[in-house]
């Protein structure tokens, strides 16, 4: 079969009936089914292809606008329950309806009540690529994302991801230190038992809090989801302060396969190429004197034009 066949038949089989449900997760981070075709194979993802508010972004830090009125972000402070999975594409963790499903998201840019439901890791195979942000043109080891809906306008999570204001991210963008977050190994070890896609485990009483950077300066854009389908309802946080991990817990993710076990492709590099900013405005409340550890220097802000200041 020729490969002209092979992508003519790769473009018709979303259209035929009981295919659509199993193409929703054929999907990859390379090859064919990469990127940069999401949008070609499922009509319900195009916004992978034609959306102009796309996620991740390059941070570009000569051009952060600087807004005063942006007020710290609040992460409830409890443990939680969960489910740990590797997927295919992600090592995910699902919270558990019936404990800790009420770990919200408030303040900084939003203005809704947002509860978390989902935490995701994206990682690369070398310490230079790796999280799906970048900042300056250079990515970090690794990113995890908490990923939040709105839960006062909206029922449930399918419903908030099509919806205006829907869906909240806060990113924790990864470096390596020679000790790691220790309670970042809870996660690890969880993450160990799942060298193969569609396997599970249970996590208990997991503290999201110590994880948290101890920072209350972040940076803000609108944007989209970063798996298909895309949808443009994203408002993303990303915090200005580094998660610590060590070499030895990154590379334990790195050994899990997105496959059936040994001899698949490795769960690394699943993260999405940068998309073009689009002239989006991307909004800090980094201070003037940036705190210690600070990863994005603020060089811009808003000033008032000289004719408009008394005299």
């Amino acid at each position: 079969m020729s490969s002209r066949t092979v992508c003519a038949l790769l473009c018709i089989l979303p259209y035929l009936p009981g295919v659509r449900s199993m193409w929703d997760e054929w999907w990859t981070y390379d090859g064919i089914s990469g990127p940069s075709r999401w949008g070609s194979y499922n009509t319900e993802w195009e916004l992978c292809d034609k959306g102009r508010f796309q996620s991740p972004i390059n941070i570009k830090p000569s051009s952060l606008i600087f807004d005063p009125n942006l007020q710290p972000i609040n992460i409830t402070n409890e443990k939680v329950d969960g489910v740990v999975m590797n997927t295919g594409h992600d090592i995910r963790v699902s919270l558990n309806k019936s404990r800790g499903f009420g770990l919200n998201v408030t303040g900084g840019p939003l203005s809704y009540k947002y509860t978390i439901f989902q935490i995701k890791l994206h990682l690369g195979t070398h310490n230079d690529v790796g999280s799906e942000h970048k900042v300056a043109g250079k990515a970090f080891p690794a990113e995890i994302q908490l990923l939040a809906y709105n839960s006062e306008l909206y029922a449930n999570v399918t419903h908030a991801k099509k919806s205006p204001y829907g869906i909240a991210v806060v990113a924790i963008l990864a470096a390596l230190r020679e000790l790691g977050n220790q309670h970042f190994s809870v996660l690890v070890r969880a993450a160990e038992k799942l060298n193969a896609k569609g396997l599970s485990t249970d996590l208990y009483k997991f503290s999201l809090s110590e994880i948290l950077p101890s920072t209350m300066t972040y940076l803000t854009y609108e944007g989209s989801l970063t798996q298909p389908g895309c949808q443009e309802t994203v408002t993303w946080v990303i915090l200005n302060k580094p998660l610590y991990i060590s070499t030895y817990q990154l590379e334990k993710l790195r050994e899990l396969t997105r496959g059936n076990g040994i001899g698949d492709p490795l769960m690394e590099n699943n993260f999405r190429p940068v998309q073009p900013d689009n002239r989006r405005l991307v909004r800090t409340n980094i201070p003037v004197t940036e705190e210690p550890d600070c990863n994005i220097k603020k060089t811009t802000s808003y000033t008032v034009n000289n004719k408009l200041k008394p005299s």
